[in-house]
């Protein structure tokens, strides 16, 4: 027995060591590196297989992610603007992050330091515990209570900053910065007990912002980009954390 105890450490350290060093599920097909549209249908098996994620390969659930608060809007300068508003979403839920499909990405490459992936998302969606205080083109806003806010597509491109890091004799990404620029193409906003329930008063300025959503998205664009960066680097770090860049590629 002890004659094989060398034999045995041996074995359970390279099991230990194979799934530290973690590789792609057998059912995403690996690329050539700089292969982008390889790489993007790739990306795409992921979503489609694992869209409920796979903590063994540290892919986390995109079907629903949830966060305490999210900051939506900070007005900045309340008595120069005909809109400007501060909105904050708690007990925050996003859902459809499961429908994007990739359609371009670039930097997937030997020495690698920024990666671009542009997505479009069908029926992306936000909902919560809404509060919100300012005006839309000279209306008093004024509120608390259920809020969502969803988009029937949206075009989202994020940038990654990255850096190689090694461990274990492979390399891993980790991220230096993320920068999202969303742009939907519709926005539809539902906010519950305006002005303390007041029903008339919020059916029409609900009525209101949607005439008028891309004055009320471009106010809320700079912090949703900041909030879904944010959102985008949890899930891409488990990932990056658990897969070695070097098992990303057809050796």
């Amino acid at each position: 027995m002890l004659k094989n105890y060398p034999l045995v450490v041996a074995v359970v350290v390279c099991i230990i060591f194979e799934i530290c060093s973690g590789s792609l599920p057998s059912n995403i097909n690996k690329c050539k590196i700089s292969d982008h549209v390889c790489i993007a249908k790739s990306i795409n098996d992921v979503i489609r297989l694992y869209p409920k994620g796979d903590p063994f390969y540290g892919f986390i659930d995109i079907s629903e992610i949830k966060r305490p608060k999210i900051i939506l809007s900070e007005d900045k300068n309340p008595q120069k603007s005909s809109v400007g508003f501060n909105l904050i979403i708690e007990n925050a839920v996003l859902n459809g992050l499961e429908n994007a499909k990739v359609t371009a990405v670039s930097g997937f490459d030997p020495n690698i330091s920024k990666i671009t992936v542009t997505a479009d998302i069908m029926n992306l969606r936000l909902s919560g515990d809404y509060t919100v205080n300012g005006n839309i083109l000279l209306l008093q806003l004024r509120g608390k209570g259920k809020g969502e806010i969803k988009s029937n597509r949206t075009t989202c491109k994020a940038t990654v900053d990255v850096r190689v890091e090694k461990r274990n004799g492979k390399n891993y990404l980790a991220i230096n910065r993320i920068k999202m620029d969303i742009q939907p193409h519709d926005l539809h906003v539902r906010l519950d007990n305006l002005f303390d329930g007041n029903k008339e008063l919020t059916e029409s300025l609900n009525e209101t912002i949607n005439k008028n959503w891309r004055d009320f998205w471009t106010e809320m664009r700079d912090l949703a980009n900041d909030a879904l960066a944010d959102l985008s680097r949890s899930v891409l770090e488990s990932a990056f954390n658990h897969i070695s860049y070097d098992d990303f590629y057809i050796n």
